[in-house]
């Protein structure tokens, strides 16, 4: 199982329009390529379904929110508060990875579950998940700071073609 884990790092107490378009954003990706999409630290939400709906509603991305609603249909959308053991290996995606932690996307195919952790907003991740991070990937492997969307993007297909192997059918 591969999980693209959007965490808020907004205002935990009020949705905002960037949590409705990179959720959208994401989902397309999720879908396209086969992977889990969860949420961390989204309290706006108490069901995926209800999620779901509200995005699809808001916008025009991914065939008006189709493969969101997909995703809920078939249990890979997932509201979380921790990240549950069956995530597998937690990597935290950053342009600035410890080199202790660092893997590259070569290292990523011999993992048989993982969880990428893209944080919103400007800051990225928080300092205490990059500590508690087993793993760091910087997906352009030369530290530069990419804006969340295309960070999503940029690893959704590196997990396509180095982990699932995708792009070789």
């Amino acid at each position: 199982m591969i999980s693209i884990c959007l965490v808020n790092t907004y205002d935990k107490l009020k949705k905002h329009e960037i949590h409705l378009r990179s959720i959208a954003r994401a989902a397309p990706l999720c879908y396209a390529f086969n992977f889990h999409l969860a949420l961390l630290d989204f309290p706006f939400w108490k069901k995926e379904k209800e999620l779901a709906e509200e995005v699809a509603d808001y916008t025009t991305i991914g065939d008006g929110g189709k493969y969101l609603l997909k995703l809920a249909e078939s249990g890979k959308l997932h509201l979380i508060d921790k990240i549950p053991a069956h995530f597998g290996e937690v990597i935290a995606t950053t342009s600035k990875p410890d080199p202790s932690k660092s893997v590259t996307p070569e290292t990523l195919s011999s993992f048989k579950s993982a969880t990428f952790l893209i944080g919103l907003g400007r800051r990225g991740l928080p300092r205490e998940m990059l500590s508690h991070a087993k793993y760091h990937l910087d997906v352009t492997r030369r530290g530069v700071s990419l804006e969340t969307c295309s960070a999503i993007g940029a690893i959704a297909m590196l997990l396509a073609v180095k982990v699932v192997g995708e792009w070789k059918k």
